[in-house]
């Protein structure tokens, strides 16, 4: 495992460019200010029995203070703005799911969505790719994850052409080493001269476009985050798999999920963007994390199998924010297109991992406490006062609202 102090992973997962999303409203030409709404107090319910696989329980049957869970409800009207939409789920029931959100967006727009609690998840697509590829190596189409990254595509010859390109595998793809000279950060998103958009825009075949960069670094040595390796990991199952990606993804992980609400970016090759490009509910992002919590297993049918669960969520290299001071949640490494890190609560450290998307959409995991809650925001500017909020939430009211 590799140390990697990464100053910059407050802006990670940026789907395309940042979009300014600004709110009219009118006035009444008296100069004076609008009266405020007034305050909307929250009362519980459970989530009800929809028939989507979930378990449904009241949080209150479980143990779970549903006074802190009106709390949290109430706040994020409040002190937390930025949030969209909570889901959790406790001792393997859904036992809360709420949207909050109550106008659509650009990336809404770009699918033509209209429903209010589908959202874009961004980068947490790749922790999709991840469980997917896992299927797929369970199933025996790919013999495992050292197997040369160059065998799972057809392509004759490469650009920039290095031996040491012959040596990248699998695992060096999927915990994002690749050796290649990427730098998705610098110049940043907001920036058309950024590498990620620059490759969108101009290359039709993702996968050949990024095997032909120069390598600036053995492969397996050196961390550099890429959502155009996730897509290509999408595109070494299509090229591997008996069906295609969507076919594969929907027989073997949506559809026994229960996931039937899914809208999804392609590709200009018309293959699923598993970099960035998936939308989902908060209800149903939720059960890929139960999912993982139960070593793969979904009421009773093995998904994928515990050993990939158990790889995908180790970190293969160590991590860590830049100011841990300001965060709520610690960062500790970076797995299989999934993040480690634990939470600090009345004096232990709660291990846990996570996927993470641009605009702070986080699906989170706390094994110890058999706890799992998915998050949509809208934190587009990635300021610091957005950037924790999702992390706070959690741990002022999710954490304490749990049986001791």
């Amino acid at each position: 495992m590799r140390d990697l102090n990464y100053s910059k992973l407050a802006r990670l997962t940026l789907a395309g460019a940042l979009v300014s999303l600004t709110a009219c409203g009118g006035g009444s030409g008296s100069g004076k200010a609008p009266e405020p709404p007034p305050p909307q107090s929250f009362r519980y319910q459970a989530p009800p029995d929809t028939g989507d696989t979930w378990t449904v329980a009241a949080a209150s049957a479980e143990g779970v203070s549903v006074a802190l869970i009106e709390n949290m409800m109430n706040a994020i009207a409040g002190e937390y703005p930025v949030v969209d939409s909570i889901a959790i789920a406790y001792n393997g029931k859904l036992i809360l799911h709420e949207t909050t959100r109550t106008q659509l967006n650009e990336y809404d727009h770009q699918v033509g969505n209209t429903d209010l609690a589908l959202h874009a998840v961004f980068s947490v697509s790749k922790s999709v790719a991840s469980i997917a590829m896992g299927i797929n190596i369970d199933q025996g189409n790919i013999s495992g994850v050292d197997v040369p990254y160059l065998s799972l595509f057809p392509y004759a010859s490469y650009e920039n052409w290095d031996e040491r390109k012959s040596d990248m595998t699998l695992h060096d793809v999927l915990s994002m080493r690749l050796g290649l000279d990427w730098d998705e950060f610098d110049p940043p998103y907001s920036d058309p001269a950024n590498q990620m958009l620059a490759f969108y825009a101009n290359h039709v075949d993702f996968s050949k476009g990024l095997l032909d960069l120069p390598l600036v670094a053995t492969p397996g040595s050196e961390f550099a985050y890429n959502t155009v390796a996730a897509v290509s990991l999408g595109q070494a199952i299509e090229n591997t798999a008996p069906l295609t990606l969507l076919d594969f993804g929907t027989s073997f992980l949506l559809a026994p999920l229960g996931i039937s609400q899914v809208e999804t970016l392609a590709t200009p090759t018309g293959l699923p963007d598993l970099g960035r490009g998936l939308y989902f509910t908060t209800r149903d992002l939720l059960k890929f994390g139960q999912l993982y919590l139960d070593g793969g297993l979904w009421n009773q049918q093995q998904l994928v199998s515990s050993a990939w669960v158990a790889a995908s969520t180790q970190a293969h290299t160590a991590m860590s924010w830049s100011n841990p001071a300001t965060q709520d949640w610690q960062l500790t490494g970076y797995g299989y297109q999934w993040w480690t890190g634990f939470f600090e609560f009345e004096g232990r450290q709660l291990q846990s991992f996570a996927a993470w998307g641009y605009g702070q959409q986080w699906l989170m995991v706390v094994p110890e406490l058999k706890l799992v809650v998915a998050v949509h925001s809208h934190a587009w500017e990635e300021r610091s006062d957005q950037t924790n909020q999702v992390f706070n939430l959690i741990k002022r009211f999710v954490l304490p609202a749990l049986p001791n």
